[in-house]
């Protein structure tokens, strides 16, 4: 009998504890990609206590990692839960993990040609396969989205053009211009610009561009990106830059504004829209809340000047965005800025 209710025990609590379910999800959205995007990607998925023995819906949080993330930043995430857990704070709520890597390091979640199409990989396969999996509160009060880096410039896109999915928006240090922004930033750089012309000479003209590509991204892979220098990392971000906001038709990287300066405002466009978007009073009164916060001294200055030229534009026009500007740069307290900012704000709201 005493083994009996040992069994039980051990029962009920393993199906009470939270878990994070590890799954490979196939993506028509980011098949034939240019570059060879895998259309194979891991998605974790933290489902809260009790999740397999009730009938109860939960809100979803979505989180996008940063520009070189992999997927098991979710390790760093679950020790934060339970810390919250035993602090009190349930964290009753589905979190769905997700990264944007490509061969180029990042496809900063747009569709493209030369990445894959993210944005559908996002909104119009996995968001519907969550709700059809898990039991979700499928409305957008109940619906945040959030992430670092790339992934706060990310989040900030999806909620901005998806209100009607996304009623709540965390970012932390997202990638933003101002008007001065994109003459700071590494897409000036001239050693990474050659490089970027030189590539594309070679792509135009190759009989085999897999061979061509394979070649040019393979000190971009792993740590190999920063062990070949600054110029290295300077030209894989370009590249991957150029590649989600700057193609069109017949060109998928697009032409460099220093080349043609009418391309300037396709470059600009990636980081640059985010700050009319945010300080645009329709677009925010369509969203339940709004939270950004940044480094007063980050690592890429574009990114305070353009979260403080945003903020002073949100308070002119009177736009709810709550901001917070902490000492220090871009990746520093960030952990605690996760733990202890990002997760409480979700936990009180969806």
């Amino acid at each position: 009998m005493k083994t009996l209710l040992f069994l039980l025990l051990i029962f009920i609590s393993s199906t009470l504890k939270a878990e994070i379910v590890k799954i490979p999800f196939h993506s028509k959205a980011l098949e034939n990609s240019l570059i060879g995007t895998k259309s194979t990607r891991d998605i974790h998925i933290y489902l809260p206590d009790g999740y397999h023995d009730s009938d109860k819906r939960y809100p979803v949080l979505y989180m996008l990692g940063a520009y070189s993330w992999p997927i098991k930043y979710s390790e760093r995430i679950e020790p934060m839960l339970e810390n919250h857990k035993k602090n009190g704070q349930s964290m009753e709520m589905i979190i769905v993990m997700l990264e944007g890597n490509t061969p180029l390091r990042g496809s900063f979640y747009v569709n493209s040609q030369v990445h894959g199409n993210f944005s559908d990989y996002v909104i119009k396969e996995v968001l519907p396969w969550i709700d059809r999996t898990y039991r979700t509160k499928a409305q957008p009060e109940h619906r945040g989205i959030t992430g670092f880096s790339m992934g706060g410039t990310g989040a900030l896109r999806f909620a901005a053009k998806h209100p009607n999915l996304f009623g709540h928006v965390y970012a932390l240090s997202p990638g933003m211009f101002d008007e001065k922004g994109m003459a700071k930033s590494y897409l000036t750089s001239k050693d990474a610009i050659k490089r970027f012309q030189t590539f594309k000479q070679k792509l135009a003209t190759a009989k085999n561009p897999k061979a061509v590509m394979d070649a040019e991204f393979a000190s971009f892979q792993g740590r190999e990106i920063w062990n070949n220098g600054q110029v290295n990392s300077y030209s894989a971000y370009l590249m991957a830059y150029a590649g989600a906001f700057a193609g069109q038709p017949g060109k998928p990287f697009g032409v460099h504004y220093n080349v043609d300066p009418s391309q300037k405002p396709l470059w600009f466009r990636g980081f640059g829209e985010l700050v009319e978007l945010y300080s645009t009073p329709s677009v925010v009164a369509q969203l339940s809340s709004v939270r950004i916060d940044v480094g007063d001294k980050d690592d890429y200055i574009w990114i305070t000047e353009g979260v403080l030229a945003l903020k002073q534009k949100a308070e002119a026009n009177k736009v709810p965005i709550s901001f917070e500007v902490f000492q220090g740069g871009h990746s520093d307290k960030a952990l605690e800025r996760l733990e202890h900012h990002m997760l409480p704000f979700f936990n009180e709201r969806l």
